[in-house]
């Protein structure tokens, strides 16, 4: 990804931020859709939580080349939300959201890696009191598929991932080169799940992020089994 960098604004929960992408650097990429995928938040506790970073995706369900940007992974807390999103705080404890955790994940070599003209996958998951709260979660325009940033497309005869799937995309333009990214959102019982690729136009299909979607809700089912 050449070329000089240009600004990009991200849209949510009505607050509008922008960023200044620099092709070359991929942890800036991350912040930028990671935010855009992370459903709003909210303050509780629960008594038997998951390991929400056993239920992201791993750079072990990507084919090979793919390796973890360490900058765009880690938790993402209630505290992380309202530091970004002042503005949401009344929001988030309505939902009761517990915690979240988010991943990115490069291609070594994009152009002649396992999939070619794929730059990255990026991940995310976020822990509710209850189902209704994540749900409730997926149906605000805030972020994600519902925000004014992506265009749901649907399944296109897929079967849905969880209850609640959404499949949604949005261009970009990343120095001189024409960039799609292919989001899919759903729920899990209490959880939600996020995962999202970045290819130059024409590269891959919604298939491919829906493919690593249901590698990640594996994860999740196995983690939220327990509870």
């Amino acid at each position: 990804m050449s070329g000089a960098g240009h600004d990009g604004v991200m849209s949510f929960g009505g607050q509008e931020r922008v960023f200044r992408i620099r092709p070359a650097r991929s942890n800036t990429l991350a912040l930028l859709i990671g935010a855009l995928l992370v459903p709003i938040a909210g303050v509780a506790l629960a008594t038997s939580t998951p390991t929400v970073s056993r239920m992201v995706l791993q750079a072990s369900d990507l084919p090979p080349g793919f390796v973890v940007v360490r900058k765009g992974t880690g938790p993402y807390t209630n505290r992380d939300v309202i530091r970004d999103f002042p503005a949401l705080a009344a929001k988030l404890r309505r939902l009761g959201r517990i915690t979240g955790y988010k991943a990115f994940y490069r291609q070594r070599d994009p152009a002649r890696g396992a999939l070619p003209g794929v730059f990255a996958f990026g991940a995310s998951v976020t822990l509710y009191r209850a189902a209704r709260g994540a749900h409730a979660a997926l149906d605000l325009r805030a972020g994600g598929c519902r925000s004014n940033a992506f265009t749901i497309i649907g399944l296109g005869g897929h079967r849905p991932v969880g209850p609640d799937t959404l499949v949604c995309t949005r261009g970009k333009r990343i120095g001189a080169a024409p960039v799609r990214i292919f989001l899919v959102q759903w729920r899990n019982r209490r959880a939600t799940g996020g995962v999202y690729v970045v290819a130059v136009e024409g590269a891959v299909t919604p298939v491919a992020a829906l493919t690593a979607a249901r590698k990640q809700n594996r994860r999740m089912t196995a983690q939220l089994g327990h509870v």
